[in-house]
């Protein structure tokens, strides 16, 4: 009995030790994916209008979210009887309805260094 509990822990800490190794690649392989994407990320979201300004606004027909394309957001200003057309670019655009699991799941790598981070997006408070 006692060899085999010898055994299982020579086991135990062999595995321990192929664990870490592994932690620490998969780091080397995120901070390399980051890099090549670039140090700096822009997310935009923009949230869901309140019940005043719903109303005041009608919707949010100043703002554009084009379906092919989630990098981008136009949004369309008036100055006097001009009508003015402002393109924005960004890592990514979530429209007023993402949800949180929607937006976790497009920054997740960049959060794992943050676990608070990470835990509010998972479980986000009422």
């Amino acid at each position: 009995l006692q060899q085999l509990e010898a055994s299982q822990r020579t086991q135990l800490a062999e595995h321990e030790e192929r664990i870490h190794l592994l932690e620490m690649e998969r780091r080397r392989l995120h901070n390399d994916i980051q890099e090549l994407r670039g140090n700096i990320r822009v997310f935009c979201r923009v949230r869901p209008l309140l019940p005043e300004e719903r109303e005041r606004q009608r919707g949010l027909p100043h703002l554009h979210f084009p379906p092919q394309e989630p990098r981008s957001l136009s949004q369309v200003g008036r100055e006097r009887r001009l009508e003015l057309r402002y393109d924005f670019s960004f890592d990514r655009v979530f429209p007023p309805g993402a949800s949180q699991q929607e937006i976790f799941q497009e920054i997740q790598l960049l959060v794992q260094v943050c676990p608070k981070i990470s835990q509010i997006f998972q479980n986000p408070p009422d």
